[in-house]
């Protein structure tokens, strides 16, 4: 049907990230109950290889489901599934029902999962927005309260979402922005009465989870173009570039009206 993803050396790298050995988790989207059903049922999702992130190997697969389903579950991570083994195989063989569709000739990773297990606290998106994969840990996706909880973007990003969180301060994170044939990705995405803030972390580690394509540099006259106003914070010391960022978005957004609702 198709060779085992284990025999390839980049799955060997992904299941061994540095860190401190915690499980990682990769959170992806459900789009579909029927594809819910399938991983529920027959313990299987499926990624396009064109679509997949260059690093698809973790120890668990979450879902984020989306507005298809019900209102007790969309726009959520609802639940979650240990990681059994990858094949690469061809989409008909995984859906022979739809041998005649466009793409049945298209690879696509068939991530084999055991059983579905329902998280403890389900993990919701305060604001609607476009979600693709989010590389994360086991931790972390235990104990999120919401969605911008699970990123893994290093200390001085980390450090800097907690901030926000305890001034109120409804930022989001990784917002994904599109300009042409580009996607880029913003740090932190603030929605004020006036505008938007976009931070932009530069010099920053990302941590240990180097699970997603690194988005190409975006200018600052790109962000206005498309109603930003950037901000780019350096990262020094931890803390001084918590201080000096604190202050600035403060500024900014007492400028912009606030922050909006």
């Amino acid at each position: 049907m198709g060779r085992l993803f284990d025999d390839l050396d980049d799955l060997d790298q992904d299941r061994t990230l540095p860190g401190e050995g915690e499980p990682h988790v990769l959170v992806a989207v459900m789009n579909d109950p029927h594809a819910l059903e399938i991983a529920r049922a027959e313990g299987w999702y499926r990624i396009p290889l064109k679509r997949a992130p260059p690093r698809v190997g973790a120890d668990y697969l979450a879902f984020y489901q989306t507005g298809a389903f019900g209102p007790q579950e969309r726009w959520k991570v609802n639940y979650y599934a240990p990681i059994r083994r990858y094949r690469i195989v061809r989409r008909r063989d995984l859906l022979p029902e739809e041998n005649e569709h466009p793409r049945a000739d298209d690879k696509y990773f068939k991530i084999e999962i055991g059983a579905l297990e329902a998280l403890p606290r389900p993990i919701p998106s305060r604001r609607l927005r476009r979600i693709t994969f989010i590389p994360t840990t086991l931790k972390k996706l235990l104990e999120a309260e919401e969605i911008n909880d699970l990123w893994s973007r290093g200390q001085a990003e980390e450090e800097l979402w907690a901030s926000f969180k305890r001034e109120g301060i409804p930022a989001e994170r990784q917002v994904r922005m599109e300009e042409g044939e580009k996607a880029y990705r913003i740090d932190f995405a603030l929605y004020c009465r006036d505008g938007r803030v976009a931070v932009i972390y530069e010099g920053s580690d990302f941590g240990d989870l180097h699970l997603l394509k690194e988005s190409p540099a975006i200018a600052d006259y790109e962000l206005r173009a498309a109603g930003w106003t950037p901000l780019r914070i350096r990262v020094e010391s931890p803390e001084e570039c918590l201080e000096k960022a604190l202050t600035k978005i403060r500024r900014l957004v007492e400028k912009l009206g606030g922050t909006a609702s």
